[in-house]
């Protein structure tokens, strides 16, 4: 069987390794694949664990993609499939290789076990960060979209009334008022048929239930 001769830093990126085979350069890997398979100089690979090996080296290489998407928004499960359907139409129409279904489950895998996919983390911070610009009519929606399962959302859902019920954090009832608040300064001269209308249609425009829309605006009105 072949034997590692040489496990050698890359100089473009120092967390990836080149690993040669009775002095031959065989294939790329990253850390985590050179630590967890205990690639030394003087271990012996069979035919099948170099095939598996450079299977796995396929996942290391989209791991550095995934890093810089993550570094830019976490994202969920789906969006992470759905990045890579994407990018697979794109490879098909212009003839190049597309990334297998059996890649895409594991680098999924991969990444769960790193902490970087969580649906649930997900969603409590996608929650925690709209809910101060929109109601969470359409903050269920986008939820649905991202693909995040109808409990996970309900859950995280109940959790954030539960927050806010025990005086943290902001209730719908006290975004929609900011949110009106700040569209007073435009429409402060019209009359209160006018500006009912209007701020209707904006708050339910933002996702907000219709009792909730109604109490702020008819509070709104009471101090006006």
């Amino acid at each position: 069987m072949p034997k590692i001769t040489s496990v050698e830093p890359q100089q473009k990126n120092p967390k990836r390794f080149n690993i040669f085979l009775d002095g031959e350069f065989v294939f790329g890997a990253d850390e985590d694949l050179v630590v967890n398979n205990r690639l030394v100089v003087g271990k012996e690979l069979s035919a099948s664990d170099v095939e598996q090996l450079i299977k796995e080296t396929e996942v290391g290489k989209l791991m550095e993609r995934m890093y810089h998407l993550f570094s830019i928004r976490a994202r969920s499960e789906k969006e992470v499939r759905n990045y890579f359907r994407i990018k697979n139409q794109e490879s098909r129409i212009k003839e190049k290789e597309q990334v297998s279904d059996l890649v895409i489950d594991q680098l999924v895998e991969n990444l769960k076990r790193k902490g970087m996919i969580n649906d649930l983390e997900f969603t409590k911070a996608w929650v925690e960060s709209r809910s101060r610009k929109k109601g969470l009519r359409v903050i269920k929606q986008e939820l649905f979209q991202k693909g995040i399962d109808r409990e996970i959302i309900e859950e995280v859902i109940s959790g954030q009334r539960a927050h806010t019920e025990s005086g943290e954090g902001y209730s719908e009832q006290q975004t929609a008022e900011k949110l009106l608040e700040k569209k007073m300064r435009v429409w402060k001269n019209l009359k209160n048929l006018e500006f009912k209308k209007k701020a209707y249609e904006y708050l339910m425009r933002r996702g907000f239930e219709y009792e909730v829309v109604k109490e702020v605006i008819e509070n709104l009105i009471k101090k006006m």
